[in-house]
């Protein structure tokens, strides 16, 4: 009944009523913030440049990439608190509130909600935060604020460059590999790193162009894939049963 917007430039997370089209702030004040920490209210809080949200039952949580941090927003109280990151910015793992982060951007949930995975994108990494009693960082691929390619293998060998998208899809992650202009898959199980589909699929569009510079994923369906393509103002459709993809909105 809603949608939830990261609304970055505006350091603020807003509502937008689906039947009526209303739009309330629910956190922020148009002001850059500093750090978070212990429950605040919401409306009285500032932020720092929110980039991605996912949402768990009342929990909505944010990517506060302004202050390397990610957040979360409770929706019944109207609170908001850190939820990951130190504040400073680096790339090490450990108890939530003490590990570093660098420029958190996408994020997106496992399918048994325990786990956040998100994108690091100053330090081209992918991390998971775990939604339990003591959340933990883990790092996934990267290593370190100036390590980037775009290396495959495992994940301990593999590169990415500013990721800034993540999307969950079974036992893989697909990540907007952001300046390697690519779509990469993190396959869990074997721990490895690829290219989407080796680069098989098919362009379906009168004229084709190389996605450039994809900011956003997301799995739409079983076989239904979209791709925000930012450096070619369009929305690409991935169907993996086919092998093809095509211009879906621009």
């Amino acid at each position: 009944d809603a949608i939830y917007v990261a609304d970055t430039k505006n350091h603020a997370i807003r509502k937008i009523d689906r039947a009526t089209g209303a739009i309330t702030t629910l956190a922020g004040t148009g002001k850059r913030g500093m750090g978070l920490g212990d429950p605040q209210p919401g409306k009285t809080t500032a932020l720092a440049s929110p980039w991605d949200l996912e949402l768990k039952g009342d929990q909505l949580f944010f990517a506060n990439a302004g202050t390397h941090q990610l957040g979360v927003l409770d929706l019944k109280t109207g609170t908001v608190a850190r939820l990951a990151g130190s504040g400073a910015e680096a790339i090490t793992d450990g108890p939530a509130d003490k590990a570093t982060l660098a420029q958190p951007s996408g994020l997106s949930l496992s399918l048994d909600g325990n786990t956040l995975y998100f994108a690091d994108s100053e330090s081209s990494a992918i991390r998971s935060v775990s939604l339990g009693v003591d959340p933990r960082v883990t790092t996934i691929v990267g290593t370190g604020l100036f390590d980037f390619g775009w290396i495959n293998g495992d994940f301990h060998t593999a590169r990415l460059q500013h990721p800034l998208g993540v999307a969950v899809d079974g036992n893989l992650l697909l990540v907007a590999d952001t300046y390697n202009s690519a779509i990469r898959e993190l396959d869990l199980n074997k721990r490895s790193v690829a290219d989407f589909d080796g680069g098989a699929f098919t362009c379906h569009d009168p004229i084709c162009i190389p996605t450039r510079e994809p900011a956003g994923i997301v799995v739409a369906d079983r076989d239904r894939i979209l791709l925000v393509d930012t450096g070619n103002h369009r929305i690409e459709e991935y169907r993996p049963s086919a092998k093809s993809y095509h211009t879906w909105a621009r």
